[in-house]
Parts: C-alpha cells; structure tokens; sequence
C-alpha cells in the first residue's frame, strides 16, 4: 500500500514539473519572457534531469544578466548533459562573471566537456579567449598545459588575436607551442585573423612564421589580402609580408597575383616577388 500511495506521489510531481516548465516554454513562445524566466528558473534545482534541462535551454534563450548569474550557480550539475547545457548557455549570452569559472574547469575536464567550454569561449570572444589563454601561458599551470591548449584549439579561428598577442618578443622555439595551436585549428578563417597582425611590427614576423605553418588554408586568404592593399597608401612592409608568405607556401595559385607586382615601383616588393616566383616554379 504504501509502495503505491510513493509511486502515485511520484507521477503526480513529475507530472506537475513537466506541466510547468511545459507552462514556462509557452510563454516564452507568446513573448512574455520575463514570466517565462521567472517560472523557469524554479526549475534550475529540481529533482528530475530532463526538467533541470529544458530548464537551462530555457533560461539560455531569455538570457540577459539574472539569467546568467542563475545559470552560473549551475556550473557544476551533476548530470553531465545538464552541465554541458548550462556552460554552452553561459557562453551563448556571454556572461562575463561566469568566465573564471569556466577557466577553473579545464584541468579536470574530460573530451565532451572540454569541447563544450572551447565552444563557450569562441562565443565569450575576446576577452574570454584572453583570460584562457592568460591561463595557458602561467607557469603555475604547466601540469595542466595539455588540457588548456586543447581547449584552446576547441576555440576555433577566433582563438588567433589571442595566441598572436602573446608571440611579442618571443622566439621561434618559445611560441613553438601557439603555433601549434594554430595550426590544428585547421580552419581557413585562421589565417585571415591573423594575417592583419602583419601590420604590427612587434609580432609581424611570428605572424609570417605562423602563417605559414598553416600550410595550403592560407594561401587563399594571403592572395586576397595582397590584392585587398591599396597601391596609393600601401604599407611596404606589409605587403612585402604577404609576398614572402605566398613564396613560403609554394602554391601555384599565388602565381598571377605575383606576377602583377613584377613591375612594382618599389625595388624592394620587385626582389621580394622575384624570390617568391622563384621558390614557387623553380626558375
């Protein structure tokens, strides 16, 4: 009798929860998101997952600052779907507090969750990407370096301006490891985020370094930018940059860009298409 009486009490209140978050969602879709959030958000803590769930999505799609200081306090859920949820929806509405938080999380973090928070940081944007990137750079975090720099590679193209503000007056070697990361981005947007740092004179050579480790996806994105320069208020350096860049890869497609520079009234730019023609076909 008494299993009974436990299991109607158990159907009624997951009845109840569904019906009221089904409730939230409806209003949500008739416009009137502050009562939506208001009811969602009794449903951050409750007992069943799938609630907690459609809860987080919910609170995620109102967004605004007390949905990201609500969805904050659920960072670490107990159900691994329900904290994937509530971490990409940080990132989504870009709650800055939350930041730190999600930082803190990379060392312990395993692939499926690690891939969420580099998701949530390629939307955090710049600030986000700074402070990860921050982290993977102190030395008190070398034990967790691996974890850090494959979350960083999880942030995509938008991780560039990052890791190439940190290439200043360094070596070769010691960046050895961002343009790496670089790299296994493999994303053809990499190269085009990078490829305005050229006008940086401090990192101007790393970016060139860089660039060109990113193999054939370049090519594409220093042709466009060498063609992109306006020949009146042209920068020499820059353009002498893109050209060394187009000779390193060795791509044939560079090959009619170049050759529209070979009378270039700049000696300098004509040496440098000279020698990139030359690394390019052979003669």
């Amino acid at each position: 009798m008494l299993k009974n009486i436990l299991y109607c009490f158990i159907i009624v209140f997951t009845f109840y929860g569904c019906s009221s978050i089904d409730q939230a969602e409806s209003l949500y879709r008739q416009g009137e998101n502050e009562k939506a959030l208001e009811m969602a958000l009794n449903f951050l803590d409750n007992d069943d997952s799938k609630i907690r769930l459609r809860a987080v999505r919910l609170v995620g799609k109102v967004g605004g600052e007390n949905a990201g200081s609500a969805l904050r306090q659920r960072i670490m859920d107990p159900d691994s779907k329900v904290q994937k949820e509530v971490i990409k929806n940080l990132g989504k509405i870009q709650y800055e507090p939350a930041m730190e938080d999600l930082v803190d999380l990379v060392a312990e973090s395993d692939e499926g969750l690690t891939r969420v928070i580099g998701g949530a940081f390629a939307n955090y944007g710049e600030p986000g990407i700074d402070m990860l990137v921050e982290r993977y750079e102190d030395p008190s975090e070398k034990s967790n370096r691996r974890a850090f720099k494959q979350t960083l590679i999880l942030v995509g193209p938008n991780v560039a301006p990052s890791i190439i503000k940190n290439l200043r007056g360094k070596s070769f070697f010691e960046n050895r490891d961002s343009f790496d990361i670089l790299q296994k981005v493999k994303n053809p947007k990499t190269a085009r985020m990078m490829l305005p740092y050229l006008k940086n004179e401090e990192v101007a050579e790393q970016v060139i370094e860089a660039t060109v480790k990113l193999g054939s996806s370049a090519v594409n994105a220093a042709i466009d930018a060498l063609n992109a320069m306006d020949s009146k208020n042209e920068d020499i350096r820059v353009r002498e940059g893109l050209i060394k860049i187009l000779g390193e890869l060795k791509d044939t497609r560079a090959v009619e860009t170049l050759e529209s520079l070979s009378q270039h009234p700049s000696e300098r730019i004509r040496d440098a298409v000279d020698q990139a023609l030359f690394r390019i076909r052979g003669f």
